[in-house]
C-alpha cells in the first residue's frame, strides 16, 4: 500500500512539474505595406517599390487578424535589412483582435532595402522590398 501511495504522489508531482505549452498564435497578416508615415493607426502615403528621393524615414505597417494568442500576447519583430545586412530590429506586441495594427520605422539611405516581419518563433510572416534612389546631389558626387 505504501508503494502505491508513493507512485501516485510521484505521478501527481510529475503532472504539476510538467509545463503546459502555450498554444501558438493564429495571426494572419492582412496587410503589410511600406508608407511615408503612420497617422491615427493607419499608413499614409503607401509606397510601391521605391521611396521618393527626399525621404529620410520609412515606415513598415502591418494589419493582423488574431483570434488566438498566448497569454500576455504574442511578440512580432520587424527586421530592417539594408544591402543584405540587418541594420535594425524592433518588436511589437500583438493581442487578440481582428484588426490589430503594428508598425516600425527606420532612417533610410540610398540602396536596396527589405523589411521582414517575423513572429516570436522566427517564422517569416511577411516581407517587403524597396529601393531608395540616390538624390541628384549624391549621384553627381561620384
Amino acid at each position: 500500500m505504501h508503494t502505491i501511495y508513493k507512485l501516485i504522489m510521484l505521478a501527481a508531482l510529475a503532472c504539476v512539474a510538467t509545463p503546459v505549452l502555450a498554444q501558438d498564435h493564429d495571426c494572419v497578416v492582412r496587410q503589410f505595406a511600406m508608407a511615408r508615415n503612420v497617422v491615427n493607426l493607419e499608413p499614409q502615403g503607401i509606397i510601391d517599390g521605391s521611396y521618393p528621393k527626399d525621404a529620410q524615414r520609412a515606415y513598415a505597417f502591418a494589419r493582423l487578424d488574431c483570434t488566438q494568442v498566448q497569454q500576455g500576447g504574442e511578440t512580432f519583430w520587424f527586421y530592417w535589412v539594408f544591402e543584405g545586412r540587418e541594420v535594425a530590429k524592433s518588436k511589437a506586441r500583438v493581442d487578440v483582435s481582428r484588426n490589430w495594427r503594428i508598425w516600425s520605422h527606420s532612417r533610410i539611405y540610398p540602396g536596396d532595402w527589405a523589411v521582414l516581419l517575423k513572429d516570436s518563433d522566427g517564422r517569416l510572416q511577411a516581407e517587403q522590398k524597396f529601393i531608395i534612389l540616390p538624390t541628384e546631389d549624391a549621384a553627381g558626387a561620384d
